[in-house]
C-alpha cells in the first residue's frame, strides 16, 4: 500500500471530507491501518482536528453501525477534542468552573467510546493512545496516564511518533512529572535509533517543554532570560544540533515515514525561534506545507510556520486546506 504523505495526502483529504460531513474516507483510512500502530495512530491524530462540529453526525452514524471499532475510535477521538476545546489551552489554575464542567462532560463520553473501541478491537493500541490523553486532561485515579502507556506498549503502540510525543508531554512538570523524567525519556528513546528516524525529534521537543516552562515562570527575570538565552546555551544547542544531524543524515531513507514532516518541523520551530535560519531551512524544506506541532506553543502556528519559511528563503506555501491535529 502506498502512503503519499506529501502532495495529495489522503489523510488531509479525508479530514477535509470529514469537516464537510463525509466520514467515509476517514473510516476507510482507519480500517486500512488496522494492525499497523504507526499508521493507525498517525491516522487518528491527523483526522480529527477541526471536526468537532460534525460530532452529532458521527454519533448518529453509530446508531447505524454500532459494531464498527473504527467508528467508535473516531467518535471517541472527536469527543476528546470537544473536551479539550471546552477546557481551553490555559493552565488549570486559570481555567473556569464552566470550562472544567465541559471538559469532564465530554471526556466522560470519550472514555466510554474509546473503551468500546478497545473491546471491539482488543489488539489496537490507538484507543489506549487516546485514553492516555484523556487521563492527562482529567485522570480518574493517580497513575492512570502511566497505566494507559503500559497498555499501549503491550499492543506495540510505542513505535508511533505521536504516542512517544504524548508520553513526553505526560512526563513534564506541568503534568505532574519532572524535567528530569521528560529528558530521560527523550534520551533513552533516541539513543539507539538509526539516522533519519523521526523519533530523534524527541530531543528538541523535550527542550521546547523546558523552554516553555521557563517562559511561563512567575518571575519576570526568569521569563526574559528564557526568551533570550535558553536555546542559545551551549549544552542545549549542542544536544539539539547533534539530534538534528542524526535526523538529516538519514532523511531520505525515512522520507516516506508518516511522521517525517512532524519531526522536521520540531527542529525547524526551535531553530527559527533561535534565529538559526540556515539550520531551520534544512528542516523546513522537508516539513511539508501544513504547520503542526510545536509551533502552537508560540502563537498562531500557520503564521509562524509561514514567517519561518520566508525568513529562511523558501517560497510561500499554498494556503493550507485544513488544520492538522494539535497534540497536547
Amino acid at each position: 500500500m502506498t502512503h503519499p504523505y506529501w502532495a495529495g495526502d489522503p489523510y488531509r483529504q479525508a479530514r477535509i471530507a470529514l469537516q464537510h460531513g463525509d466520514p467515509t474516507p476517514a473510516l476507510g483510512l482507519l480500517a486500512a491501518a488496522r494492525g499497523d500502530a504507526t499508521y493507525r495512530i498517525h491516522a487518528i491524530c491527523w483526522l480529527v482536528d477541526g471536526v468537532v462540529p460534525q460530532l452529532p453526525l458521527l454519533e448518529t452514524r453509530l446508531g447505524q453501525d454500532p459494531w464498527n471499532p473504527d467508528l467508535w475510535l473516531l467518535v471517541g477521538a472527536v469527543q476528546q477534542e470537544a473536551a479539550w476545546d471546552a477546557r481551553g489551552a490555559d493552565r488549570i489554575a486559570n481555567t473556569s468552573e464552566d470550562q472544567i464542567r465541559g471538559l469532564l462532560h465530554h471526556m466522560t463520553r470519550a472514555r466510554s467510546s474509546l473503551r468500546r473501541a478497545a473491546e471491539l478491537l482488543p489488539d489496537d493500541p490507538a484507543p489506549w493512545f487516546q485514553l492516555m490523553s484523556c487521563a492527562m486532561a482529567a485522570k480518574s485515579y493517580p497513575g492512570e496516564m502511566h497505566d494507559m502507556w503500559k497498555e499501549l506498549v503491550q499492543r506495540g503502540g510505542d513505535v508511533a511518533y505521536q504516542a512517544n510525543r504524548l508520553r513526553l508531554v505526560c512526563l513534564t512538570e506541568k503534568w505532574h512529572g519532572s524535567e528530569a523524567e521528560c529528558f530521560a525519556f527523550a534520551r533513552e528513546r533516541t539513543r539507539d535509533l538509526p539516522p533519519g528516524h523521526p523519533l530523534h525529534a524527541l530531543v528538541p521537543l523535550a527542550h521546547v517543554e523546558a523552554y516553555v516552562e521557563l517562559r511561563s515562570a512567575d518571575r519576570v527575570t526568569t521569563r526574559v532570560w528564557a526568551a533570550i538565552r535558553y536555546l542559545s546555551k551551549r549544552p542545549v544547542k549542542t544536544e539539539i544540533d547533534q539530534a538534528s544531524d542524526r535526523l538529516l543524515a538519514g532523511s531520505d531513507a525515512f522520507a516516506g515515514h508518516p511522521a517525517s514532516r512532524e519531526a522536521h518541523q520540531a527542529f525547524a520551530c526551535v531553530y527559527a525561534d533561535n534565529g538559526d535560519l540556515d539550520r531551520a531551512r534544512h528542516h523546513l524544506i522537508r516539513s511539508g506545507d501544513e504547520a503542526t506541532w510545536p509551533w502552537t506553543y508560540f502563537g498562531d502556528k500557520d503564521e509562524l510556520f509561514e514567517r519561518a519559511r520566508v525568513r529562511a528563503g523558501l517560497p510561500p506555501r499554498h494556503s493550507p486546506p485544513g488544520r492538522p491535529a494539535s497534540p497536547r
